[in-house]
């Protein structure tokens, strides 16, 4: 019996494909039938292999080729340096100590990321016309219940209908603010927050590109306890 058969047979056993042991005395046809069953089994076990190897191709190598295609050399590199900008940018809290520039109103102020503007509560609002441009006085409360009154130039003037169905103008006044070690110049709306707890409310027009806001702290920025 050659050493080709006596392989053969070696390998049935190893793969695990089912065949009976030959024994020494077996006839030549038999050997022959050992090794015609060895292909086949060889031929099945190469297209299982094959269906494999098509199926982790498909499901797993060529999405991640795709998702790699996706970003080119140059929006890999502006990733990274917004990475590296949002680690210049300052951390706040949910609530912060908000003041004017000029220190005679500090606001415990809520940070609200969803809203688009500042907001101030505001009340006995009156418009007044200097030098050709629309100004506005009008008075607040801030957290120490001290009530403050500001003279402000108008940015922008709506109407808006109350809740009582009531035409009533709405103004954006442009206001130099003070958060933690930094100087602000910024636009904030009028509203009535007499019902509210925060009489500020700071927005994303005071926060994009500057600050980080992170829900489970407050007062990160210290100030008034």
């Amino acid at each position: 019996m050659s050493r080709t058969l006596y392989a053969y047979i070696f390998v049935i056993f190893t793969i695990g494909c089912q065949h009976k042991p030959i024994a020494n005395n077996d006839s030549l046809n038999e050997l022959i039938k050992a090794v015609e069953e060895l292909n086949e089994c060889k031929h099945q076990v190469k297209d299982e292999q094959e269906q494999i190897l098509r199926k982790v191709i498909r499901n797993e190598i060529i999405p991640e080729l795709n998702e790699i295609r996706l970003y080119s050399k140059k929006e890999i590199k502006k990733q990274r340096l917004s990475k590296g900008e949002a680690l210049k940018r300052i951390l706040i809290g949910r609530v912060e100590w908000i003041e004017t520039e000029d220190g005679k109103a500090h606001f415990k102020a809520r940070v609200d990321t969803g809203a688009q503007t500042n907001s101030l509560h505001a009340f006995n609002i009156n418009e007044k016309r200097v030098e050709g441009k629309d100004y506005v006085e009008f008075e607040t409360i801030d957290s120490d219940h001290k009530r403050i009154t500001f003279f402000e130039k108008v940015v922008k003037k709506s109407i808006v209908k109350s809740t009582s169905g009531e035409s009533e103008p709405r103004y954006v006044v442009e206001m130099k603010l003070k958060l933690g070690d930094r100087t602000i110049k910024s636009n904030v709306n009028l509203n009535n927050r007499a019902n509210l707890k925060h009489k500020f409310l700071i927005g994303r027009n005071l926060l994009i590109g500057d600050y980080i806001v992170d829900v489970s702290q407050s007062r990160l920025l210290g100030g008034k306890k």
